[in-house]
């Protein structure tokens, strides 16, 4: 299903995937936090398009739970709270290691090169004076969707693309009260290594690590 939409919005106008593509990434960056009224003209004439792109990326968004839309009263960015984000992490639990094992046995070389590239990177980064956390949110986004792609399934692909927007809302929240990023970087560089050397049962179980210390770290 989740794929299937996807392949309706490219299809549709491109207006209309431009303004939701616009609109999701200032919900997801807090640029539009939670709870905001959402102004419908004012996002027309920021985006440059007309009422009705903007009308239906916001349909879309209400699919995907990132806004809430009241009849005759206005529409709303969907607030936060933990047993939404524990809901999540139900699915990502059991998906990310899915993914990340497929990824071990379906990627092509190519691929393999490009996550150990986006690792070098990430431990750039990291190596600088003053690392930029919202610059890793953007690298730790990029490693994942590539680990997705190499799944080679459109449908799971969608899902946790979905479920990654929620949980980035959260993370830019509580990015610059968070602890050191190093345990993170340890199980990227075990992730990305396990998928590189094509071992999908390491690669499963070091994802699975990954994303439960994620989860703790956003919780507590």
């Amino acid at each position: 299903m989740l794929a299937a939409s996807a392949r309706r919005a490219a299809t549709a106008g491109s207006k209309t995937a431009d303004a939701y593509r616009a609109i999701k990434d200032m919900i997801v960056s807090l640029e539009l936090p939670p709870a905001a009224l959402l102004d419908e003209r004012g996002l027309a004439e920021r985006l440059d398009v007309g009422l009705t792109p903007v009308r239906q990326a916001l349909r879309r968004l209400e699919w995907e739970s990132l806004v809430v839309i009241l009849p005759r009263r206005g529409t709303l960015v969907a607030d936060l709270n933990d047993s939404d984000l524990e809901r999540i992490y139900e699915l990502r639990s059991v998906l990310e290691p899915q993914a990340a094992g497929l990824a071990a046995e379906r990627g092509s070389p190519d691929q393999r090169q490009a996550l150990a590239e986006i690792i070098e990177r990430m431990h750039a980064e990291l190596a600088q004076k003053t690392p930029s956390r919202r610059g890793l949110i953007a690298l730790d986004r990029e490693l994942h969707r590539l680990i997705w792609a190499m799944a080679g399934n459109a449908m799971l692909e969608q899902t946790l693309e979905w479920l990654f927007s929620h949980v980035l809302r959260r993370w830019n929240i509580s990015i610059d009260r968070s602890e050191s990023l190093g345990t993170a970087m340890e199980l990227h560089d075990l992730v990305v290594a396990a998928i590189v050397a094509g071992d999908p049962v390491q690669a499963r179980d070091v994802m699975r690590r990954h994303v439960a210390d994620y989860q703790e770290s956003l919780l507590t």
